[in-house]
């Protein structure tokens, strides 16, 4: 598999543009390595599909969706159609008569083959679905809130009730509360009892749940202002101060208490249930923000007292990108100790690297300054595996006996890092080798270790990859790999598809869309033509 972060070249070209120079040169570095890396990983061959030994996720699928499968990874192969496919997707749906037509294609491949359903209840036999071959799911409602309408309540679209308008961001809370009994009743009907095997999760963006992100990069600017010692968590005691308001205006502070109220909910509500929460990371414009809520929801929902069936409970993203990330986690595991809670982590590469450089470039105030992301892709690399190490010593540490302390899912694309996972939990004695019944050496990894560690890819990427690392690990009715499946009507997350692809680049081009083509080419000539 590819490096998650692997951009094409063609996909620089289209940035160069609009890039100040000094973000050139970093973007010229990054993307060098990752295409060096890419080029590498393309010469091997991709993994055969004999008669004997089809995979579950080709297996089961039916002709239709195979060839709408082919259809899709055949168009992300082309990174030029990826970069213009959320202004594609806004102009045709802009235009009446074109309108209809574009959603009619959209939702019978891309929506089909990326999105679990129009709703939680649509998703519910693909979790099941995916349960049948020991996989877990993390449910994402994913319609964002609409920044240039959403500068005041009254100009935000949202269903009319009487003669109010809901704003989006109130539709989008109430659907993650309404979304974690729902995630609980799906674990209830597998009537299974131990903890480790509640593996249904809701992930939800922040910055979908307020008015306006200008909120949350406001609270951030403050945050980093009143910091005293880098890289210590953030806390929410700051809205609260009468200092505050030297920073934010009046109605981001409310809207800023108002998501504080809704997320201390939230968080009561999933310990209640028993269903995991995962906070996404965004730009690191936003990063503080989000930071301190999570904290927040750590520190009660997680904490050691709580009678929750799972511990952690709420999960905060790391992104591996970002130069601070090692020193963020080791801070943020002496705080969950000091403060007697669990930690959540969710570990990723990261999703916004040109973005971030560019707005680091274009700030005079950081000329001669290193941007806060890696330069070069194999530094992305290197961190990701680092932290992995770095969690997994500290989960070994905990596992013996003691009340968890620490929970981890692993969001990667990267076979390497996989291994790195897998070997690691080995190493530190927390899951055994052995051979199964058909003879091949697997991983079994115990309930007290499943219920703490999960390895996720996204819905529609990296089946090999999800394929290869459930097929090497033993943990019955206990999944630790995931999908995360994102959710939400057709129109409203017409925006969520776009700007996705071109976050995901990095997974959908280069030898990756290239071996899922061959697996789903192959499986088709094999029903067509009775041949491998």
């Amino acid at each position: 598999m590819p490096p998650s972060m692997a951009l094409r070249p063609s996909s620089f070209l289209l940035l160069r543009r609009e890039t100040p120079k000094l973000s050139r040169i970093f973007l010229t570095r990054y993307y060098r390595s990752a295409v060096a890396s890419s080029s590498a990983m393309q010469s091997q061959t991709p993994p055969s599909s004999s008669p004997q030994e089809i995979p579950d996720d080709l297996l089961l699928s039916s002709t239709g969706s195979l060839i709408r499968g082919l259809a899709v990874y055949s168009a992300l192969s082309f990174p030029t159609f990826v970069d213009a496919s959320p202004t594609l997707l806004k102009v045709t749906t802009g235009i009446p008569v074109v309108k209809q037509v574009a959603l009619s294609v959209v939702r019978n491949t891309f929506f089909k083959h990326f999105v679990g359903g129009e709703s939680f209840q649509q998703a519910i036999p693909l979790i099941e679905s995916l349960r049948q071959r020991n996989l877990a799911s993390m449910l994402e409602y994913s319609v964002e809130v609409d920044e240039e309408s959403a500068k005041e309540n009254s100009k935000q679209s949202g269903a009319i009730n009487g003669n109010k308008v809901i704003p989006q961001y109130v539709k989008n809370i109430q659907e993650i509360m309404d979304s974690i009994p729902q995630a609980s009743a799906v674990e209830d009907e597998f009537k299974l009892k131990h903890p480790s095997t509640r593996k249904t999760s809701i992930a939800i963006k922040l910055s979908a749940l307020v008015p306006s992100a200008t909120a949350l990069k406001d609270f951030s600017t403050a945050l980093l202002a009143k910091q005293s010692t880098p890289n210590d968590p953030f806390t929410t005691s700051l809205l609260y101060d009468s200092s505050i308001s030297t920073y934010i205006e009046e109605s981001h502070i409310a809207a800023l208490k108002e998501l504080h109220d809704s997320l201390t909910k939230i968080g009561e509500l999933a310990a209640q249930y028993g269903v995991r929460i995962f906070v996404d990371a965004e730009h690191t414009w936003y990063q503080p923000a989000i930071d301190a809520f999570a904290t927040d929801m750590m520190l009660s929902s997680n904490s050691f007292d709580q009678a929750s069936p799972i511990n952690p409970v709420v999960h905060l993203t790391f992104q591996a990108y970002l130069r601070s990330t090692p020193a963020r986690l080791k801070s943020a595991i002496a705080h969950a100790t000091s403060n007697k809670y669990a930690l959540g982590v969710k570990l990723v590469r990261g999703a916004y690297h040109p973005q971030e450089i560019e707005n680091h470039a274009s700030n005079p105030a950081n000329k001669g300054t290193l941007p806060p992301v890696w330069s070069e892709k194999n530094e992305t690399d290197k961190c990701y595996n680092q932290c992995v190490e770095l969690l997994l010593d500290e989960l070994a540490s905990v596992t013996q006996g003691k009340q968890p302390s620490i929970g981890l899912l692993f969001g990667t694309h990267n076979k390497e890092s996989c291994n790195t996972v897998i070997s690691g939990l080995v190493e530190r004695h927390m899951a055994t080798v052995e051979t199964n019944e058909q003879g091949k050496e697997v991983v079994r990894v115990p309930p007290s270790v499943s219920a703490q560690v999960l390895v996720g890819q996204l819905l529609g990427m990296a089946d090999e990859l999800t394929n290869y690392v459930s097929s090497r690990l033993n943990s019955p009715n206990s999944p630790i790999v995931l999908k995360c499946i994102p959710y939400g009507r057709l129109e409203d997350v017409m925006p969520y598809l776009g700007r996705r692809a071109v976050e995901n680049k990095s997974v959908l081009g280069n030898s990756n869309t290239s071996i899922e083509r061959q697996r789903i080419s192959q499986e088709l000539r094999r029903r067509f033509f009775n041949r491998a």
